[in-house]
């Protein structure tokens, strides 16, 4: 006969016992009463902050969260972490604290977790190293957990001054300025474009690495089943977060941990998401460190493996046409991994936050088929080989990370422009010295020498 999962396996620590009474104490002073001692402890664990849109969302969500927790018999405690903006990072000093944050979100919410002994998490994340460093944590913790991403902010409208408007998101921006530095676009129209390409909160709206990674999550098994495409002001969030609060306490009740959900077949179906999305090259570094964290033996071979089979199908910008919120109206993730499932390259056994497989998850769904132009039909991919390629060769002889998404020659001949630093490269480009055609070589800025991506 098996045991009872215990609902509180932390949580007695700081409430049970005589000698507890002062931990009691100062919960109380929280908003404890007497009943609630009994109940299992969750962390809801927030990069909420006013720096970026990317997490404004949070503090609604939160709220959310902690009423789900409520409903389903746990006490909910919020506690804070930080988050870095890349798109206000880049181009200075402040990328090289980007990749660091990732691990001080990861360490940040292990030290809270660890210390005041809460029992289970709902990890919130809006930014691009949030989501990464959230999923380490859970995995590094292995408890009970439930990831929640912010969302992705909707498209602006620019009106430029030839009477012309245009969809644009925050990629034109960088695409502006270089097309005015060459002479190319008038200042007036780099202005519109910036007042417009962040209508409002959310994260970055491509398949860039904040929609890549929670599309990776929802995949993993870590996020609810269809919580990843919707945007960040849509009402269906707050249902998500109230489900999820629900969720990792009845994850507690089945004694169900993020490691029993991490497995090597559940990364596997995440690469394959990522492949036939497109997406960003980022997430080959922080699926290896979640990887790392849940002890799963995964390798730069498997993204490879994986890609080869998995068609590249998404046409999402940077490099295509669409964005998350247009993913989200033709039915989102789980409309993408039914697809891969019915085709052979996806595990659908493998376990997920709803205590159900993934198979069984989209089942109940019953997403539609791929529409053929957002998504497109596997028969008729973009690329047959996935988004994203692994080359090896005297440049970069442990692996070297290729968005192959972004164009169709399987061989590209170029002169070299090497930089010893991206300011080099950055100011090169401003004073003309980079032509099209050119490559462009950045020394010293990986992850042991920027520290940066």
């Amino acid at each position: 006969m098996s045991k009872t999962p215990d609902l509180k396996p932390r949580s007695r620590d700081v409430t049970d016992g005589l000698e507890k009474a002062a931990a009691r104490g100062m919960l109380r002073a929280v908003g404890m009463g007497d009943d609630d001692f009994a109940k299992p402890q969750i962390g809801v664990a927030s990069s909420w902050n006013e720096i970026t849109p990317c997490n404004l969302s949070l503090d609604r969500l939160a709220k959310a969260v902690k009423e789900g927790v409520f409903e389903a018999g746990g006490y909910p405690l919020e506690f804070g972490t930080i988050s870095v903006s890349d798109g206000i990072s880049m181009g200075h000093e402040g990328m090289h604290f980007s990749l660091v944050s990732r691990e001080i979100i990861a360490d940040s919410v292990e030290t809270v977790m660890m210390a005041e002994r809460l029992d289970g998490s709902v990890l919130l994340a809006g930014c691009d190293k949030s989501l990464p460093g959230m999923l380490m944590a859970a995995a590094r913790l292995d408890l009970a957990a439930v990831f929640l991403y912010a969302g992705s902010i909707l498209p602006g409208k620019a009106k430029l001054s030839d009477g012309t408007e245009m969809d644009v998101t925050i990629i034109d921006a960088f695409e502006a300025v270089g097309a005015c530095a060459r002479g190319l676009m008038p200042r007036e129209d780099v202005d519109a474009i910036e007042r417009a390409i962040c209508p409002g909160e959310g994260a970055c709206g491509g398949m860039y690495t904040a929609n890549t990674m929670a599309s990776a999550a929802e995949a993993l098994g870590m996020s609810l089943p269809g919580s990843a495409a919707p945007p960040a002001t849509d009402r269906r969030r707050d249902g998500y977060a109230r489900a999820s609060g629900r969720a990792v306490v009845e994850l507690l009740r089945r004694g169900i941990t993020a490691r029993d959900i991490l497995t090597k077949e559940a990364f596997e179906n995440a690469i394959a998401v990522v492949m036939a999305l497109g997406g960003s090259t980022n997430s080959v570094l922080h699926l290896l460190a979640i990887a790392r964290e849940a002890e799963v033996d995964l390798t730069l071979d498997d993204f490879n493996r994986i890609g080869e089979r998995v068609p590249h199908l998404g046409d999402l910008k940077p490099f295509g046409r669409f964005v998350m919120n247009d993913v989200d109206k033709v039915g989102g993730i789980p409309m993408v991994m039914k697809a891969l499932l019915d085709a052979g390259l996806m595990h659908g056994d493998v376990l997920t936050v709803t205590g159900k497989t993934m198979g069984e998850n989209l089942d109940e769904i019953s997403p539609p088929a791929v529409d053929g132009s957002i998504i497109r039909q596997l028969a008729e991919p973009i690329h047959h080989t996935g988004g994203i390629t692994v080359l090896h060769g005297s440049l970069a002889p442990e692996g070297a990370v290729v968005k192959s998404a972004g164009f169709d020659e399987t061989t590209f001949t170029g002169t070299a422009r090497v930089f010893d630093g991206e300011r080099a490269a950055l100011d090169a480009l401003a004073e003309g010295g980079i032509q099209a055609g050119d490559v462009v070589v950045i020394r010293y800025e990986g992850p042991k020498g920027g520290p940066g991506m």
